[in-house]
């Protein structure tokens, strides 16, 4: 295990790696920074790496009893909770609170780590800060956050933060192409796409759902700027409604489309399009449409999604922007 593997994030890397040359390891830190970025990675790296009793700055030795045990997962020195999409308890931060009590077994450090702290309930943090304010000297406790402001101040006033900054297109498309193959025709779009977030390209590279959805979202378009009839425009709602879990990813292929047309039409540069492997669709389509009507498209795409994030109807806001759309090439 070594920071070594890890693409980009420098910054928090080179300060980790500080931390422990020079014996300089906080009781409680908080990693920031978009979904998928490496926030949970990096967390259970460096926690191997303060458990680890013959450690270097930048690696484990994955070799002495600690490191065994942590990778079969059952170091005792170690606690981790994940809570995909739901909230966590007070229940299991007052595990920790008994926990954190007992001093480690195998190593100088007892590590907690809890991903996605923002989903603790106000109980929860409220425990959590108890344990904040009088930590043993050996506990280093973890979080991780995408939204850093739904902690409470007085925790974030108690943890050093590392904020993990988006990757560049380069990073993602060398990850990219080890799991892909440099030849793989999809990997400038899976990099562009993904937005500096390695763990969004990787997630929608190995689905195959997410390359259907975009298909069909651009079709749908496609079909509703060809002057597409009234009733055209409702039998496009079916493909919404089965697959309503999915509306974000819908509604993002047909912003990024709507996106590169503008963009071609006004600046005539392939390089800069995030659909590249639909190149010839957009060369061929952007002369059809006006900068002014793909503005407007762009702008009832995300009243739909805004709307729907507010609790307004799914049905009602999705016929609403077909319909918007279909009077916009009508």
């Amino acid at each position: 295990m070594s920071f070594n593997n890890i693409t980009g994030q420098r910054e928090v890397i080179d300060g980790l790696a500080f931390s422990i040359k020079n014996d300089r390891v906080a009781h409680a830190y908080v990693f920031t920074g978009p979904k998928g970025i490496g926030k949970r990675t990096v967390a259970k790296l460096f926690a191997g790496m303060l458990l680890c009793t013959c450690r270097t700055d930048m690696a484990s030795c994955a070799n002495c009893p600690s490191c065994s045990t942590y990778m079969e997962g059952s170091n005792p020195d170690f606690f981790v909770i994940e809570r995909e999409n739901s909230a966590i308890g007070i229940e299991e931060i007052r595990g920790i609170q008994s926990s954190i009590l007992v001093k480690p077994l195998y190593s100088e450090k007892k590590v907690y780590v809890i991903a996605d702290a923002e989903n603790m309930t106000v109980q929860a943090q409220n425990c959590l800060l108890k344990i904040l304010e009088e930590p043993p000297p050996y506990a280093v406790i973890i979080l991780t956050a995408s939204n850093y402001k739904a902690l409470m101040e007085t925790i974030r006033s108690r943890t050093l933060r590392y904020n993990f900054r988006k990757n560049t297109p380069q990073e993602v498309r060398t990850v990219l192409a080890d799991r892909l193959g440099e030849n793989n025709p999809r990997l400038d779009f899976l990099a562009a796409y993904a937005d500096g977030v390695i763990g969004a390209a990787l997630q929608i590279a190995d689905s195959e759902e997410f390359a259907s959805l975009r298909d069909s979202a651009v079709d749908v378009f496609m079909r509703l700027s060809a002057k597409a009839s009234l009733s055209g425009v409702f039998r496009e709602y079916d493909f919404f409604e089965s697959n309503k879990e999915s509306a974000n990813v819908i509604f993002d292929a047909m912003l990024l489309f709507c996106r590169d047309l503008l963009v071609y039409k006004n600046t005539g540069k392939e390089n800069m399009l995030i659909n590249s492997d639909k190149r010839d669709i957009i060369l061929n389509s952007a002369h059809k449409f006006t900068s002014q009507k793909l503005v407007n498209s762009i702008e009832e795409i995300e009243k739909a999604r805004r709307s729907i994030a507010q609790n307004a109807s799914f049905q009602l806001s999705v016929e609403v922007m077909l319909m918007k759309l279909q009077e916009e090439y009508s």
